[in-house]
């Protein structure tokens, strides 16, 4: 540890603080010691001592009862009658005590002019209590604002956590049910096999290597899904149509990776029934100037069970990153009748480029 943070810690005690404060009074009131008469300074020295005792008890009355006790708690208007009145009592002390020692410096002025010894006992007191109320008041309000960013960074870190763990939670989950896919392909299928293992080589090259950033090129993201949709359709081209529609000029917006993955994944795994012939999905990916658009459409197994809904841990991992990346800037609806189960999500965002 070098001087200065030494200095810092030292000085960031408070009772250094407090009598570093005193210290620097007492130091510019003994400097019109210098040229006094020396049979003068003993008294005068009493006598400042005295008014001095006299201003800390009130300045410590004020910063340790007055304010918490009444301005903390919001009685503003009973703190400030109070310590007028304590300001008046405290004035008229200091007053008096010239008289009580009429060989110092003011003697002239308390017998001539009462009313400057009162000015200046007003301005003497509230020098002290004006500036170190000031200083206590910047010293709580760097407190609370200290206090606040820790609060914020612990919940950014939180948050963070968080999403880190939903988005880990898709890679295992992904990779498990494509792995899968691809055996049961294998099973029946040899010949599509290595090209699906090719696809799938790809998609884990992207997860592996992008989407560690919080957020990722739209184009990117995009170019993922289309390799995603190639790789399932191989293994469903006999059983369903698959309709991919994706609009929009500007891909330069950022999103966070594998969003929208667990949602195209769902509508694989619950939306195609080769038992009422070839299944119709539907993928919609608009991006427009300040939002971007998915709706996925596919059609519900009429032999399923009324209690049992698609979705699962997919679904509610993206409502989960949808409302702590999103808010209230975002919208996910969930329609579904007798035929068809659809879903549609809205994300209002700003532009973040990549520069």
């Amino acid at each position: 540890m070098n001087i200065k943070d030494r200095l810092y810690r030292f000085f960031s005690i408070r009772l250094v603080q407090h009598l570093s404060f005193w210290t620097v009074f007492v130091l510019l009131e003994l400097g019109r010691f210098v040229d006094m008469e020396p049979t003068r300074v003993p008294n005068e020295i009493i006598f400042e001592s005295f008014q001095l005792l006299s201003i800390v008890i009130f300045v410590y009355f004020n910063l340790r009862f007055l304010i918490p006790r009444y301005w903390n708690k919001g009685n503003y208007l009973k703190y400030i009658l109070l310590i007028v009145i304590s300001e008046i009592v405290m004035i008229s002390f200091l007053s008096i005590t010239f008289y009580l020692f009429p060989e110092v410096h003011f003697k002239k002025m308390a017998y001539e002019h009462p009313e400057r010894l009162i000015l200046f006992s007003f301005f003497k007191l509230n020098i002290f209590t004006l500036s170190t109320t000031l200083f206590h008041f910047v010293k709580e309000w760097i407190a609370l604002k200290d206090e606040n960013l820790k609060f914020t960074a612990k919940a950014q870190e939180q948050l963070e956590a968080e999403l880190n763990l939903l988005k880990e939670q898709v890679n295992p989950h992904f990779l498990f049910n494509t792995l899968n896919n691809i055996y049961s392909m294998s099973l029946y299928d040899s010949v599509k096999t290595p090209e699906m293992i090719l696809k799938l080589s790809q998609l884990i090259s992207y997860m592996l290597y992008e989407c560690k950033d919080e957020k990722v090129k739209l184009e990117k993201e995009i170019q993922f899904i289309n390799n995603y949709i190639e790789l399932e359709s191989l293994r469903v081209e006999d059983t369903a149509n698959i309709n991919l529609n994706i609009s929009g000029k500007d891909q330069n917006y950022k999103v966070p990776p594998l969003l929208f993955i667990p949602l195209i994944e769902n509508t694989f795994k619950h939306g195609i029934h080769s038992e009422s012939g070839k299944s119709e999905i539907n993928i919609d990916l608009h991006f427009y100037s300040d939002k971007i658009e998915l709706k996925i459409a596919n059609p519900i197994d009429p032999d399923q069970p009324k209690n049992e809904k698609p979705g699962g841990l997919g679904i509610q991992n993206v409502k989960k990153r949808l409302n702590l990346l999103y808010s209230k800037n975002h919208s996910f609806i969930i329609t579904e009748n007798e035929t068809q189960y659809q879903t549609l999500v809205c994300i209002t965002l700003n532009k973040e480029y990549e520069h």
